[in-house]
């Protein structure tokens, strides 16, 4: 079950915020990288080679999660 997530990323002193579901951080990391790019309008290997980790200008945080209930059939 995928569960939602925000990002912030500083792309050259321009803040993005950012949501979507995903199944893990790291998806949800791609899922924002693919995003940025197509609004900038650079390759997608570039903007997840900004956003690599090597620098502290993103920060991604588990927003809701959800979970499946197993209800008992009547």
């Amino acid at each position: 079950m995928k569960d939602l997530y925000i990002g912030y990323f500083n792309f050259f002193n321009e803040t993005y915020i950012e949501r979507a579901y995903a199944i893990s951080e790291k998806q949800a990391w791609f899922l924002f990288c693919k995003r940025l790019a197509k609004k900038k309008k650079i390759g997608e290997r570039q903007v997840m080679q900004i956003f690599s980790g090597a620098k502290e200008n993103f920060k991604i945080i588990k927003e809701f999660e959800f979970k499946e209930i197993n209800e008992p059939q009547k």
